[in-house]
C-alpha cells in the first residue's frame, strides 16, 4: 500500500507492503515538479528505491534548518565541506549558494543547496541510469531549482503529514519484524525548529 505525502512542488510515497530486513527497509519515491531524485522507472511503471524513511525527513528538515540560518558558524562550516564534495561528485555549482548539505540514499546522492531566495538541489539518481522510460533518459542527473519559500513550505507540510499520519504505521511495521523503532520524539523536535525559523523569516504559513 502506498501512501502520498505532497505538497506544491515535492511529493514522498512510501510503500508500506514491501519491507525488507536491512537499514534500508522501505521502499520510497521522492519528486521534486518533473525530477525523480529517488525511485527508478521500468517499463512505463515508477518503483520506489530501498529507503531508510526517516532519516530521508530527518535529511530534509535538516537541510531546511540550516537554510534558515545560513550565518551559522556550524552551517558555513558544513557548507565548506558540502561544497568540497559537490565538487568531487562532479557537479559545477553555480556560485552563490550559501549554503550546501549533502544527503546520501543507497541508490542516489542530492546536494540541498539554498542562496538567499532559491532552494538549489543537485542530485544523481543511479536507478533512473538504467531506466527504458522516454521521460527520464538522461535526467538521473541534473538540478532543479525553486523558491527558498516554497522549498521549506513543503517540507514542512509533507514532514508533518509523514509524523502525523504514516510514523505511526511505520512503528507498528517495525515492531511486527521486531525491529526498534527510531525516535520520532527528536524528529518531531526538528520539525517545531523549523518551523519556528520559518515563521521568524518568513511569516505563519
Amino acid at each position: 500500500m502506498w501512501v502520498t505525502m505532497k505538497g506544491k512542488h515535492l511529493e514522498a510515497k512510501i510503500d508500506l507492503e514491501r519491507y525488507l530486513s536491512s537499514p534500508d527497509p522501505f521502499f520510497l519515491i521522492f519528486a521534486i515538479d518533473e525530477h525523480l531524485l529517488l525511485g527508478a522507472c521500468w517499463k512505463g511503471k515508477i518503483d520506489g528505491d530501498e529507503s531508510d524513511v526517516y532519516r530521508f525527513f530527518e535529511n530534509l528538515l535538516t537541510a531546511c534548518y540550516y537554510f534558515l540560518q545560513p550565518e551559522h558558524p556550524h552551517v558555513q562550516k558544513l557548507t565548506k565541506f558540502g561544497r568540497e564534495n559537490v565538487e568531487d561528485e562532479g557537479f559545477h555549482l553555480m556560485g552563490d549558494e550559501v549554503v550546501v548539505y549533502q544527503a546520501v540514499e543507497r541508490n542516489a546522492i542530492y546536494y540541498a543547496c539554498s542562496t538567499k531566495d532559491l532552494a538549489r538541489i543537485y542530485y544523481h539518481n543511479e536507478l533512473l541510469e538504467f531506466t527504458d522510460c522516454p521521460e527520464y533518459k538522461g535526467k538521473h542527473r541534473s538540478v532543479v531549482e525553486l523558491p527558498l519559500k516554497e522549498f521549506v513550505k513543503d517540507v514542512l507540510k509533507i514532514s508533518g503529514e509523514f509524523l502525523e499520519e504514516y510514523a505511526p504505521l511505520i512503528e507498528k511495521v517495525e515492531l511486527e519484524h521486531g525491529e526498534e523503532p527510531e525516535d520520532y520524539g527528536y524528529l518531531w523536535e526538528l520539525y517545531h525548529e523549523v518551523e519556528e525559523l520559518y515563521e521568524k523569516k518568513f511569516g505563519r504559513r
